[in-house]
């Protein structure tokens, strides 16, 4: 029997194994390719590849939070970044007319990816006593989820919008809080256009003028316990100066003395680190511990 040969312009393929049988039966050819389909090359025009979106930088993805206030017409322009914490960031905003202001801070928190938990029990303790919280919720914050952890930063936030709507109801020197959304608070802005109000760290004060100022801290101290709440946070680096005045600043880490077990050691810290910066100043301060008893027993607990 003759052998059959494939189509013009084929190639065979070595045969394996079974030469011997192919050879006594008149050949062997088990199979073939075409060489176009063998050998064929990319395509002349191959489709284009859709456009990959590139990273955002942290930069462009906080600044993208404040898009939604600027298309509701509650913002008009992002005039500078004020002040970058590791936390968040602040924007000086020009304000809609509607909000009845030139300019606003904008409190915008990092995302939260680059926030860190760690340390926050000591400040998270009796946030939950007279709620009521999700058990689910509870049941992710145990186990230490996505879910939890996206709660935990939501709730950071919403504490310290809370925290500043009471205070600066209750007479306190703190920023009026304007409105919230998502992981940005919107609040009062203090300085001009051109510069923002500087944090109390790089002011020089005088004798009297450190005295006058420390008398008002102290005040507010006192404001907050009254209201439940210790700043836990309280230094230099959180005060605002302008027009001879003071506003502090930075409440997330607040807690509520009725409930959390550090508070008075809190107390005593935040007397004690401003203590510091205004004895250096020339101000005559108080016994950190001692006040910080007085006003305990006075508003929290008189038993202590």
């Amino acid at each position: 029997m003759g052998l059959r040969f494939p189509h013009r312009g084929s190639v065979y393929s070595p045969c394996l194994g079974c030469c011997a049988l192919g050879a006594a039966k008149g050949g062997c050819i088990h199979h073939y390719e075409e060489p176009e389909r063998a050998i064929r090359g990319p395509r002349k025009n191959p489709p284009p590849k859709p456009p990959q979106e590139t990273e955002k930088t942290v930069e462009e993805e906080l600044l993208a939070h404040l898009a939604p206030l600027i298309e509701d017409h509650v913002l008009t322009d992002v005039v500078r970044p004020i002040k970058s914490g590791k936390e968040a960031v602040v924007y000086c905003c020009r304000a809609d007319a509607s909000l009845g202001r030139d300019l606003v801070a904008a409190k915008v928190y990092r995302p939260l990816e680059t926030r860190s938990f760690k340390r926050d029990t000591v400040y998270q303790q009796g946030r939950d006593r007279g709620s009521r919280p999700d058990a689910r919720v509870l049941r992710a914050l145990g186990k230490k989820t996505q879910h939890g952890r996206t709660h935990k930063f939501s709730a950071w936030i919403a504490h310290e919008m809370r925290t500043l709507e009471i205070l600066h109801a209750a007479g306190a020197d703190v920023p009026e809080p304007i409105e919230r959304s998502g992981p940005v608070i919107l609040m009062e802005y203090f300085g001009d256009i051109d510069v923002p109000a500087p944090v109390l760290l790089g002011v020089d004060l005088d004798a009297d003028e450190a005295s006058r100022l420390y008398a008002g801290v102290l005040r507010n101290v006192e404001v907050f316990l009254v209201h439940h709440r210790v700043h836990s946070d309280l230094s230099a680096y959180n005060m605002l100066y302008w027009n001879g005045a003071l506003t502090i600043i930075d409440f997330p880490q607040a807690v509520d003395p009725r409930y959390n077990d550090d508070a008075f050691d809190l107390l005593v810290r935040d007397l004690r680190t401003v203590n510091g910066f205004f004895a250096a100043a020339g101000a005559e301060t108080v016994d950190p511990s001692d006040h910080a008893l007085r006003l305990w027993r006075a508003h929290v607990d008189p038993r202590r």
